[in-house]
C-alpha cells in the first residue's frame, strides 16, 4: 500500500497481541505485512480487535512446530526485510528461528523479538502475559482503585502498545543501520522494557529524594504535593467528568480564577510558576476544596470557561467516542471501513501524516488464511536490492542530527529515545528555558543525553544562528502552537528552502488546523478524552482517576517511530518531508481496539470487568483466601494445564470450552467453575500448585517494583539503568535503554543538559568564530551556562 514504508516486506509471526499491534503500525504506513497465523488462528484471532490490529495485512496459516510449515516460513523470510515474533530465545532456538541462525541464513533480515522479560533479566524463565507482567512487576498496584482494595488489572493494554512501539522503533532503527552496514540484526524489546519505558517521568532516584510527584499511588489526589500544578479528573455538577491541566505560565492562577479562588492565590511572575511552592491555604484549595468547586457547574460550562481562559481542559469520554469530535472529523482521522459483521465500522486513520508520501486508506482485516492459496507466490518473492554504504556503525543512529524547538515532555521523550540510539539531539531553548525545567525528574526523563543551546529567536542574529544549525540537521521537531513557528521564522516553508532534505516533524496537541488546534494539550487530558479512564474503570463503573500509560509517552514513541519512517523514505527519495504527529493521533492509535458501529455507537474490542479483575475467566485476577493471584491461560495448552491443575480435567473435553472462541462465548460458566478453587486456597498455595503444573500465573506484587529496578546490577549491566554522579541534580539513577540491538546497540548515557550548557560548542560547530560567539552571548541573543558542573538549586519537590 502507498506510504513511506511501501518498499518494506514484513513477516509477522502472530502468536501474541503486541506482534499484531506492531504489524498494524507498519502496515498503516505502507509496509507489506504478511500475517503468519497458526492453523485456525491464534487465541485472540476471533476477537473484535482483529478489525483494527490486522487491517491492511495478508494472512497465511502455518504451524511452526511442523517441519514443512516451518520450511515455508523460512521461504517467506528469504524475501522479507523485517521478521516480528514473540518467541522466547529457547523457543526460537528449538525452531531454528533464533537470531544467530537467521543471521547466518538471511544476513540482511531484521529480526524484532517481542519477548516477555528479555533473556538477560532475572525473570527470563517466567511465563508470558501482559497481566502476568503487570502482576510480577507491581504495575497492578501502581494505581489504586476507587472501588476496592488490592491490585487492579490493567484496563488499558499499555504494556502491549508500549512493546509494539519499541519493537517498531527498534526494527526501523536496524533498517537505518542496514543501509550503512549492509547487514541485518536482531532487536529485542520485552514487556519489562515496555513497563520501564512508561515509567521514567515519575521514577528516578536522586540523592536528596527530590521529585515533582510523590512516590506511591500516582493516582492519588495529592500526588503533586506543593507543586503549583493541578492535573486530574473532576466530577462536575451534572455528574459528567472532565480533566484539567494548569501547565504553562499563568495556568494555575487562571484556573483558580475560574474556580472562584483567585483572591486567595498569589500571582507568580516570570516563566517559572511551577517552581514556587503552594502556601498552606493554596495547598488546601488545590488538593481539597477544588473538588466541591467543580460541582457548581455542568461540564460543558466548565470546559468553555477554562478553554477561554487558556487552561487545558477536556471531557472524559468512552473509547472511540472521540471519533465523533469535530476536530477528529476536520483533520480526517475518522475513517469508514466495510465490515461483514457490522456493515460499516469507524476507526482512526493511520497516525503519522506525511505530506509527500501520504498513506493509503486502510483495508479491512483479512480472514484467517485468506492468502493460503498465494503461499507459493509469496515464498517466491525476492527482497529488493539493497544499496548499502558498507560502513560499520558503532551506534545505529550515529550521524543523524535532530534539532528540537519543543517544550514539555512528549516531543522531548521521543528525541531522548533517538539520542539513546546514537542520534545527536540538540535542544534549542529560549533564555527563560523550557517550562518543564522546574520539574527535575520529569525534565530529566525527557531530555537526558542531549545537548542544549539557548537562542533568543526574536532577535535576528539569534534566528540566523538557528537557521545555520537547521541547515546541517536531518530533523527538526517542535510542538509550538499553530502559527507560532512561522512568526518566529522557523516554519516549514522557511526551513525547507534552507535544507531540502530536512524532515520537519510537527507534534502539536490536536493538529495544525481545526476547531481545537489552538487549545493547550497536556497529559493525561487527551488520554481521558480518548477513553483510557473508562477502560481502567471497568464495565458499569465511572471512570477511574488514573491508568498506567498516557499520551506523553505514546506521542514520544510515535514521534520516534515516525521520524525513523521519514528517514527511511528520505533514503529512497533523497528529499525531506513535512510530517504531522499530534497527541490526538497517537492517543487514537493506542485505543484502536475500540471502534464505532454503523450507527456510530461505541463498540469495545475487549473490556475490563466491573470488579477490575480481568477481561475474561482465563486472563484475570482471582481472589484467594488471603489475597490475589493472576493467571493467563487462554491458549489451548495453557487452558488444559489449568483444568488439570484445579482438578477439573473434564473441562478440556467440554464442547463449551473446546476452543478459545467457545471459551469466550461461555466465559461466565468457566468463571463460576474456577472461582471456588482459588477462594479455598492462599495465594502461595495456589501459586505453588499451578506453577508446578506449568500453569502461567503470578502473585501480584504488594508494591511497585519499578524503583527497585534502579538498584539492580543486571539492569545497569544491560544499560536499562544508568547512574550519574555529577548531574545538575547531583547523584542520580535513572532509566536508560529500552531497545536492545545485537550488532549496533544503543547506549544511554548522561543526564539532562543545563540551560545553555553547549551553546558555545554548538555555535562553533556551525561556523561561528570565538569573537562572534562572545558578541551573541554578551548581547543576550544567546546564552552559555555559567557553570557546567555542580548542583543547581531545585525548590520543587512533592516528596
Amino acid at each position: 500500500m502507498p506510504g513511506p514504508l511501501d518498499h518494506l516486506v514484513v513477516i509477522e509471526l502472530s502468536t501474541e497481541m503486541p506482534v499484531a499491534i506492531a504489524g498494524m503500525l507498519l502496515a498503516d504506513h505502507g509496509a507489506d505485512v504478511l500475517k503468519v497465523e497458526p492453523w485456525g488462528g491464534a487465541y485472540f484471532a476471533h476477537e473484535l480487535t482483529r478489525k483494527s490490529w490486522d487491517r491492511s495485512k495478508r494472512s497465511v496459516e502455518l504451524d511452526v512446530a511442523d517441519a514443512d510449515d516451518r520450511a515455508a516460513l523460512r521461504g517467506l523470510l528469504s524475501g522479507a526485510d523485517i521478521f516480528i515474533h514473540a518467541l522466547e530465545e529457547r523457543e526460537a532456538k528449538a525452531l531454528g528461528l533464533d537470531g544467530e541462525s537467521l543471521a547466518r541464513d538471511y544476513p540482511q533480515l531484521i529480526v524484532s523479538a517481542l519477548t516477555a522479560y528479555g533473556a538477560d533479566t532475572p525473570f527470563a524463565d517466567r511465563p508470558r502475559g501482559e497481566g502476568l507482567a503487570a502482576a510480577l512487576l507491581g504495575t497492578m498496584i501502581d494505581k489504586s482503585s476507587p472501588f476496592r482494595e488490592g491490585p487492579v488489572y490493567l484496563g488499558h493494554p499499555a504494556l502491549h502498545y508500549g512493546q509494539a512501539f519499541l519493537g517498531v522503533i527498534g526494527a526501523l532503527t536496524a533498517i537505518r543501520a542496514r543501509r550503512s552496514s549492509g547487514k541485518g540484526q536482531k532487536v529485542e524489546s520485552s514487556l519489562l522494557d515496555a513497563m520501564l519505558a512508561q515509567s521514567p517521568m515519575n521514577n528516578w532516584w536522586q540523592e536528596d529524594g527530590i521529585s515533582y510527584i510523590k512516590a506511591g499511588d500516582s493516582g492519588a489526589v495529592d500526588r503533586f504535593g506543593r507543586t503549583r500544578l493541578v492535573t486530574g479528573m473532576f466530577e462536575c455538577g451534572d455528574g459528567l467528568f472532565l480533566q484539567i491541566h494548569t501547565g504553562g505560565q499563568g495556568g494555575f492562577k487562571a484556573a483558580m480564577d475560574q474556580l472562584g479562588f483567585g483572591d486567595r492565590v498569589s500571582v507568580v511572575k516570570g516563566a517559572a510558576e511551577m517552581s514556587v511552592p503552594l502556601s498552606d491555604d493554596e495547598y488546601h484549595i488545590a488538593r481539597v476544596e477544588i473538588f466541591d468547586a467543580f460541582k457548581a457547574r455542568p461540564r460543558a460550562e466548565w470546559i468553555a470557561l477554562f478553554q477561554t481562559a487558556d487552561v487545558a481542559a477536556l471531557p472524559v469520554l468512552e473509547p472511540a467516542e472521540v471519533l465523533l469530535d469535530e476536530q477528529v472529523e476536520f483533520v480526517g482521522q475518522r475513517i469508514a471501513l466495510p465490515d461483514a459483521e457490522f456493515g460499516t465500522i469507524y476507526q482512526a486513520a493511520p497516525a503519522v501524516r506525511f505530506d509527500r508520501t501520504p498513506c493509503a486508506a486502510p483495508q479491512p482485516a483479512p480472514a484467517i488464511g485468506a492468502d493460503n492459496g498465494a503461499l507459493a507466490d509469496l515464498i517466491a518473492r525476492k527482497r529488493g536490492e539493497l544499496a548499502a554504504a558498507g560502513k560499520p556503525l558503532d551506534r545505529p543512529l550515529e550521524g543523524i542530527k535532530v534539532v528540537d524547538f519543543s517544550s514539555f515532555f512528549a516531543v522531548g521523550f521521543g528525541g531522548r529515545l533517538l539520542s539513546d540510539l546514537g542520534a545527536d539531539v540538540i535542544k534549542v531553548e529560549t533564555p527563560d528555558g523550557d517550562q518543564m525545567r522546574p520539574l527535575p525528574d520529569c525534565f530529566d526523563a525527557a531530555q537526558r543525553g542531549k545537548r542544549d543551546i539557548v537562542l533568543n529567536l526574536k532577535q535576528p542574529e539569534a534566528l540566523e544562528a538557528a537557521l545555520k544549525l537547521v541547515a546541517q540537521a536531518d530533523v527538526v521537531t517542535h510542538n509550538l502552537r499553530p502559527g507560532k513557528a512561522d512568526k518566529l521564522g522557523i516554519g516549514y516553508g522557511a526551513l525547507s528552502k534552507i535544507n531540502p532534505r530536512l524532515l520537519y516533524v510537527y507534534l502539536p496537541g490536536y493538529g495544525s488546523k481545526g476547531p481545537k488546534s489552538l487549545l493547550k494539550s497536556f497529559a493525561p487530558l487527551v488520554s481521558g478524552w480518548t477513553g483510557l479512564l473508562y477502560e481502567g474503570g471497568g464495565a458499569g463503573n465511572p471512570p477511574t482517576r488514573s491508568v498506567f500509560g498516557n499520551e506523553d509517552y505514546n506521542n514520544g514513541f510515535l514521534g520516534a517511530a515516525g521520524i525513523l519512517m521519514g528517514l527511511e523514505r528520505r533514503a529512497i527519495s533523497g528529499v525531506g518531508d513535512y510530517m504531522e504527529i499530534p497527541q490526538l493521533h497517537s492517543s487514537l492509535w493506542t485505543t484502536s481496539e475500540h471502534f464505532l458501529d454503523a450507527d456510530k455507537q461505541v463498540v469495545y474490542g475487549f473490556r475490563l470487568d466491573k470488579d477490575q479483575a480481568g477481561y475474561n475467566a482465563l486472563d484475570r485476577l482471582y481472589r484467594t483466601s488471603d489475597g490475589w493471584i493472576c493467571i493467563a491461560c487462554r491458549q489451548d495448552g495453557r487452558f488444559a494445564a489449568l483444568a488439570r491443575a484445579v482438578g477439573q480435567a473434564g473441562l478440556i473435553d467440554d464442547p463449551r470450552f473446546a476452543s478459545p472462541k467457545e471459551r469466550s462465548l461461555h466465559d461466565a460458566a468457566l468463571l463460576a467453575a474456577l472461582e471456588p478453587w482459588f477462594a479455598d486456597k492462599t495465594s502461595v498455595e495456589a501459586f505453588a500448585l499451578l506453577d508446578a503444573a506449568g500453569v502461567p500465573c503470578e502473585i501480584p506484587a504488594a508494591k511497585s517494583w519499578v524503583r527497585e529496578a534502579l538498584w539492580q546490577d543486571w539492569a545497569v549491566a544491560s544499560n536499562r539503568v544508568i547512574e550519574n554522579f555529577d548531574s545538575m541534580y547531583g547523584h542520580v539513577r535513572q532509566f536508560g535503554s529500552f531497545i536492545h540491538l545485537s550488532d549496533t546497540p544503543g547506549h544511554a548515557r548522561k543526564s539532562a543538559p543545563r540551560l545553555g550548557e553547549h551553546t558555545r560548542q554548538i555555535l562553533a560547530e556551525i561556523g561561528y568564530a570565538p569573537d562572534a560567539i562572545d558578541a551573541l552571548i554578551d548581547s543576550g541573543k544567546a546564552m552559555q551556562a555559567a557553570d557546567v558542573t555542580g548542583r543547581i538549586q531545585s525548590r520543587v519537590s512533592a516528596a
